[in-house]
């Protein structure tokens, strides 16, 4: 066991106006490893999200007017204190996450100090332009923070993906409120005091807690001039509808995925390559955004592949989030395991073929799904269709290239895809002609890098988190003119 959950006290309370707040009521948080273990959290009232966009409204122009290498400097303080408390930081993401403990120290945790490291050093990288004139006119252009951000992250990778948000807007020189998912709230708070630790100005970072409602507050506040979220589909259209209804407020948005692993009859080291396809669609029990959770695979090794993706599958171990031998972790909650089972059952009425899993595992409180595997489906099958957020592999077969790419081309989903083929020409052909936001050849899945852009097409979002333009997304530019006497 890597920790004993039963000795984890997490905080309860709101970081508002760079003091602990104790929230209005107290909610019951539930660890998916153990269902009846259960930490208490405070969720904000409507008074306490007018408070929070308040304070951040009064600190933004300081933070925006501090010299950006001394912001820079207190996000590399800030950064230190998150390697410092890394076992802290895992314990608290692990005990109500599906994020495996080890899984936390190793990237996690690295992924947080290293986002807030890297776009610290934009912070003074930006430049404005000066532009073509007649010559008794001088034309430039600057870059501004929009003012107070409104974050919004899930429950799947709390720590790394509510980063991927405050960290730039920070280091841009915004304010942030952010609300993470009320199932996964602790590690938000914990943060959010090692940031004021680091010396950020109260006010400049604070998080509140609640469900749905408390979040549509927050976006739908006058108060707030940018929303970034990151979740499902259905949730960002609300959301983006509740920000254009109260002031037009620029939204980014990285949303679901249904991304497929096309697969050529050339692609090589079949071991390898179930391997990676497996991973990708048990990864974190397929609770990913990006999971590979498509197979389109050509017809000629489609029995060998799927075979040994089984095979792989089968050695996976079940277990709790502080299990040193785990690597399947729980799915989050009661309802999205039965989501799962649901579109599963679904999918074998329509006619799908479960190659393997299909069904619950049975352990003492808490919720797994067997890694699964359907084939034989309609192009439009729900298992086709819908993001099933779990790890369910659908497969399809094709013949020609032209049939494949079309397979991989999903009608509403375009975040993430991989293309697997030994032939350099044909991965670059395939490459250009899927319609999704980052293609891997030969590969699946983000490293710890933070320069690579991340966001989808379609239904799949809005903007880019990562990389320059998810900095440059949280300034606005404004273009200056002066007229020469």
């Amino acid at each position: 066991m890597y920790f004993d959950p039963d000795l984890v006290n997490p905080p309860t309370h709101l970081i508002i106006g760079g003091e602990r707040c104790a929230g209005v009521t107290l909610n019951d948080v539930h660890s998916p490893s153990r269902h009846a273990l259960v930490r208490p959290v405070g969720w904000a009232s409507d008074a306490q999200v007018d408070q929070a966009v308040q304070s951040a409204r009064l600190a933004a122009p300081g933070w925006a007017a501090l010299a950006p290498r001394e912001r820079a400097g207190l996000l590399a303080r800030f950064a230190d204190l998150v390697d410092a408390h890394a076992e802290e930081l895992a314990r608290l993401e692990s005990l109500v996450s599906a994020r495996i403990y080890s899984e936390v120290i190793a990237r996690d945790v690295k992924v947080v100090s290293g986002v807030l490291r890297y776009f610290g050093e934009f912070a003074d990288k930006i430049d404005g332009a000066v532009t073509p004139t007649p010559r008794n006119s001088l034309s430039f252009t600057v870059h501004e923070p929009h003012g107070v951000v409104a974050a919004i992250s899930p429950w799947n990778f709390p720590m790394i993906l509510s980063s991927w948000k405050f960290a730039p807007a920070l280091a841009a020189g915004n304010a942030v409120v952010l609300k993470p998912s009320e199932l996964t709230p602790f590690s938000a708070t914990r943060l959010a005091e090692l940031a004021l630790e680091a010396g950020l100005p109260a006010g400049v970072f604070n998080v509140i807690h609640g469900d749905g409602a408390v979040g549509d507050a927050l976006v739908r506040h006058r108060g707030v001039d940018y929303v970034t979220f990151t979740g499902s589909s259905a949730t960002g259209a609300r959301i983006m509808a509740a920000a254009a209804e109260t002031g037009l407020k620029q939204v980014s948005l990285e949303l679901g995925g249904k991304g497929p692993q096309l697969v050529f009859d050339d692609a090589g080291d079949l071991d390898r390559l179930a391997a990676m396809i497996a991973r990708g669609i048990t990864y974190n029990s397929g609770q990913v955004c990006f999971a590979g959770s498509r197979l389109v695979v050509q017809r000629g090794i489609a029995d060998r592949l799927t075979a040994k993706i089984a095979e792989t599958m089968h050695g996976l171990q079940f277990g709790e989030t502080w299990n040193t031998a785990a690597n399947m972790p729980p799915i989050i909650n009661e309802r999205q395991i039965a989501r799962i089972d649901s579109i599963v059952q679904a999918s074998v009425a329509e006619g799908a073929k479960v190659v393997c899993g299909g069904e619950r595992i049975a352990h003492d409180g808490a919720s797994f799904f067997a890694p699964t595997m359907l084939s034989g489906m309609a192009p439009d099958s729900i298992a086709i269709r819908e993001e099933i957020f779990g790890p369910v592999l659908a497969v399809q077969e094709f013949d020609s290239f032209d049939e494949g790419v079309a397979l991989a081309n999903h009608a509403e989903y375009g975040l993430t895809a991989s293309v697997h083929t030994r032939d350099i020409s044909q991965a670059f052909k395939a490459a250009q002609a899927i319609e999704s936001g980052t293609v891997w050849i030969n590969d699946w899945g983000r490293r710890t890098d933070f320069t690579a852009p991340f966001g989808g097409y379609k239904r799949s979002g809005l903007g880019k988190d990562m990389g320059r333009p998810g900095f440059e997304k949280y300034l606005k530019s404004k273009a200056i003119w002066l007229e020469i006497e």
